[in-house]
Parts: C-alpha cells; sequence; structure tokens
C-alpha cells in the first residue's frame, strides 16, 4: 500500500461510520418505540438495588408472587448502569456501538475471506438496511452482534480450520443471559451439524473429525444455554411464548411481515435475491448453508421479529455465491484499486475514533437530552409529572404501551400490565376488555380492585368512565387521562 494513503479511511471505516451515524439519527425513534426500554431499566435498576435477580414477577400486579424467569438480566443491567451514568443518550450511543459492530465484524471477516470488498459491501449493507426495520433499544440489540460472533466461528468450524470449540459454550453460557435469541446460536450449530451429516452419509463428503466437532460444539453449547437463573425454564418460556397465539396474534412484530408496507420491501426483495442466487449458484452452497439459510429464512417470514436475524445469516450465506463476481473485469479492476489501497492489514484506528468522538459530542452536547428523550406524543409525560407531585394510592390501571414507563417514574406503584410481562395472554385479555369497555369491564375492574386509571383522553375507556358516576376526573391533557373512583 502507498505510504500516503496508509491513513486514509478504508472501506470498512466508512461503513462502520455511516451505520454509526444511522443509529444516531434513528436514536429518538429507537426510543420511543415501544414501553419495552422502559422495563428493561426498571428491572436492571432493581436488580442493581436489590443485588438480586428477581425470582417472581415484580412489577405488575395481577402476576404478583408468580414464578418469573429472566434470561434478559444481563442486558436490562448493562442497559441501566449506562443510563445511570450517561442517560438516554449514552444508551443510543451504545446502540449505535452494538449495531455498527455487528455488520463491521460481519462484512470484515467476508471481505477478507472471499477477497471481495465490493459485493460483500453490497449485500451486508443490504442485510443491515434489512434489520433496521427492527432496530430499537432492546436486549436483542446484544444477541445481534453475538450472532455475528457465533456465525463466523460456526464458519470457521465448518470449513475445518483451527478453533477451539470450547469458546462456543463459554460464550452460549453469556448470551443466555442476555437475551432469548440466544436459540438462534443453538439453530445456526444445528443447522451446519444436520447440513454436514447430510453431505458426509450422501454424498460421502467432508471430513469426520469437523463433523464431530460440529456437534460436539451443539452439544456442549446446549447445555451451556442451561446455566441461567432459569435454567431449562428459559427455554421453556420463550417456547411457551411463542407458541402462545393468542399473545403472538396481539404482537404486531409477532405477525408475518405485511409485504404491501413499502418499509418490507427491503427484506422482501432480499429474500427474491437470495432465492435466485440458489437457483443460478446451488453448486456453491453446502447442505448447512442452504438449511441454515433456508431456517433462517422461513423464520423471518412466519415472523417479523426474526427479520434482525435474517439480515444478519443471510448476507453471510450468500456473498458465496457472490464470490464468483470478482472474475467481472470491471469489478476486478475495482477490487484491485481497493486492494492497492487499503492493504491486506485490516489494523484501523477509525471505529474506536469514531466512537470517541461522536461519543464525546453525545454526551456533552446540550441539546442531546433534548432530543433523545421520551416523547410526549409516545407516553404520558406530562400525566407522569402530575402523579408525581400528587400521587394515588391504591391499584391502577394503566395503557399497556404505557406501562414500562410508568414503572419507570413511579415504582414501587406496580401497574397493570405493561408490554413484555404477560406470558400466558390472561391479562391481556382482561385489559383488552376493560380497555375497550366489553360487556364486563365493569366487573373486571371491581375484580382487580382498581382505584384509578391512566389511560389515552380517546380510548373508549375514557370515555365510558366520564358518563360513569362513580368515577372523577383528576387529570387530562391532550394525551392522557387520569380517573379515580370516588
Amino acid at each position: 500500500m502507498n505510504r500516503g494513503l496508509r491513513f486514509l479511511p478504508r472501506l470498512q471505516d466508512i461503513f462502520f461510520a455511516a451505520i454509526f451515524a444511522a443509529v444516531l439519527l434513528l436514536g429518538r425513534r429507537m426510543i420511543n418505540l415501544d414501553g419495552d426500554l422502559s422495563r428493561h431499566l426498571t428491572f436492571g435498576g432493581l436488580i442493581l438495588s436489590e443485588g438480586r435477580i428477581p425470582s417472581t414477577e415484580p412489577l405488575i400486579y395481577p402476576y404478583e408472587g408468580q414464578p418469573y424467569v429472566s434470561h434478559e438480566w444481563l442486558s436490562q443491567v448493562a442497559y441501566r448502569l449506562v443510563y445511570n451514568i450517561a442517560g438516554l443518550p449514552g444508551l443510543v450511543l451504545l446502540a449505535a456501538i452494538l449495531l455498527s459492530s455487528t455488520f463491521f465484524i460481519l462484512y470484515r471477516y467476508l471481505a477478507s475471506r472471499y477477497s471481495l470488498r465490493l459485493p460483500t459491501l453490497f449485500i451486508v449493507t443490504w442485510g443491515a438496511a434489512a434489520t433496521s426495520l427492527n432496530w430499537a433499544i432492546r436486549p436483542h440489540l446484544f444477541s445481534m452482534a453475538l450472532l455475528a460472533l457465533w456465525l463466523i466461528w460456526a464458519d470457521r468450524l465448518r470449513r475445518g480450520e483451527s478453533i477451539s470449540i470450547w469458546r462456543f459454550p463459554l460464550l452460549m453460557a453469556f448470551w443466555s443471559n442476555f437475551h432469548g435469541i440466544f436459540i438462534a446460536g443453538i439453530l445456526v450449530l444445528f443447522a451446519l451439524a444436520a447440513g454436514w451429516t447430510m453431505d458426509y452419509l450422501l454424498n460421502k463428503e467432508g471430513v469426520l473429525s469437523t463433523g464431530k466437532k460440529i456437534w460436539a460444539a451443539l452439544a456442549l453449547s446446549s447445555a451451556a444455554s442451561l446455566l441461567n437463573p432459569g435454567g431449562a425454564g428459559s427455554w421453556f418460556r420463550i417456547v411457551g411464548f411463542v407458541n402462545n397465539q393468542y399473545l403472538m396474534s396481539r404482537m404486531v412484530e409477532a405477525n408475518p411481515p405485511n409485504f404491501q408496507l413499502s418499509e418490507l420491501r427491503v427484506i422482501f426483495l432480499l429474500i427474491i435475491f437470495s432465492i435466485f442466487l440458489l437457483a443460478v449458484k446451488q453448486n456453491k452452497f453446502s447442505s448447512g448453508q442452504a438449511l441454515l439459510l433456508a431456517g433462517f429464512t422461513a423464520m423471518s417470514l412466519m415472523s417479523f421479529r426474526n427479520i434482525q436475524l435474517y439480515g444478519i445469516v443471510a448476507p453471510f450465506v450468500l456473498v458465496e455465491a457472490l464470490a464468483g463476481f470478482k472474475n467481472i473485469p470491471l469489478l476486478s479492476r475495482f477490487e484491485k484499486a481497493l486492494s492497492n489501497i487499503e492493504g491486506d492489514s485490516y489494523k484501523t484506528i477509525y471505529p474506536p475514533l469514531v466512537i470517541a468522538v461522536a461519543g464525546m459530542f453525545i454526551l456533552l452536547s446540550p441539546g442531546s437530552n433534548s432530543f433523545y428523550q421520551f416523547a410526549p406524543e409516545a407516553f404520558p409525560v406530562q400525566a407522569v409529572k402530575w402523579l408525581k407531585s400528587n400521587p394515588q394510592n391504591g391499584r391502577m390501571f394503566n395503557d399497556l404501551n404505557w406501562g414500562g414507563y410508568l414503572e419507570l417514574n413511579l415504582h414501587p406503584q406496580k401497574t397493570f400490565t405493561d408490554s413484555a410481562a404477560d406470558l400466558t395472554g390472561e391479562v391481556t385479555r382482561d385489559y383488552e376488555a376493560i380497555i375497550s369497555t366489553n360487556k364486563n369491564w365493569r366487573e373486571l375492574l371491581d375484580q382487580y380492585q382498581i382505584t384509578w386509571t391512566i389511560i389515552p383522553a380517546d380510548a373508549p375507556l375514557a370515555n365510558q368512565l366520564e358518563q360513569e358516576s362513580g368515577w372523577i376526573v383528576l387529570y387530562e391533557d391532550p394525551v392522557a387521562v387520569i380517573f379515580q373512583r370516588k
């Protein structure tokens, strides 16, 4: 590489900075997407203040005393620590680091593996754009970064490279305490192990020692996934939640993606592109890679929330089929020019420099706290300020999407529900009956001994309670209204 070009940013550095900037621009949206962030912050605060992980539901009173399995406690603690130190701007900065690092290490590995920069950048950027539909400050951001690292290790393992299988269970023990998507790591190894077995038995291809290592890594990682406060309960909780058809039908992100929406065309076109590559380049993929892509494609088609996984796995597999593109003369010249400019070394100072400079700006800028905040149009910000000065006694009934925000600001007062606590569907059914004033809504208010409510001003329940002689309005603004029993 020309010494005069040594300190120029490389393609990978520009890519890192672009993802980083995109997250900062979307940071306010990521904070206000739903109430999950606030619940995670409250839960993390409980762990830090009590010095233990709650084993029963600590935040909503209908499930008070019932067993609670926490498989996200490490991410909740991490988020709360950052929040305590740097507030919401600090959380946006952490999200930018996690997401840009996820796609940086993905691009860096694939570009180095195939000596192919531009096509790799194209397909990884496409995957990042697909995952952006699910960018929110939740524990799954940690899972995205860990999945990218896991795929790289698994790819090296299937290729028969020298890599210790013990790193898989060690990372899995860590991952299973961060987020429920640790199951994705198990699925990756299972796809590669099953694929290797198919190739070995049907085509007599593959090295036996490699197959043994993949199966051993799968077995060890599966055992390590139990090393969390819930043990096997984490698996039962996750599988039971996913199989609860009522809850899944009530969660927009749990439903299949609606490809009629323009914003979902990016993932639709990526799926079509993957089918095309599989058709014309089928000899490029091993059975394990084909199973990996097919499995995560199916998951994304079944549930919108799995797009964040597909956007990482699909580019990782598909780049194999793009390797032949470097024989195209024009692309070959570009690749050669980039290679001369960047050199073979991937050492760089730019990602940490971007983090340092952007971090100082975000954390020290007076405007950051006013921009990165809970939006009054998304949460009952003014109503909560009133409640802090005028605390209410007794049990509340609250809007489901506001539950986490109320927990963060009013704890230790328990809420009726939030966007993450219900695992059986019982509370959600009763919530829907009350908020929409179905035929037994009055009996449910009595059954739960509810003495006051904080609900959207335009909710059917708000209109009904205004006409009820047993309720009075304590507070009202364009977003929220607070009622109290007489």
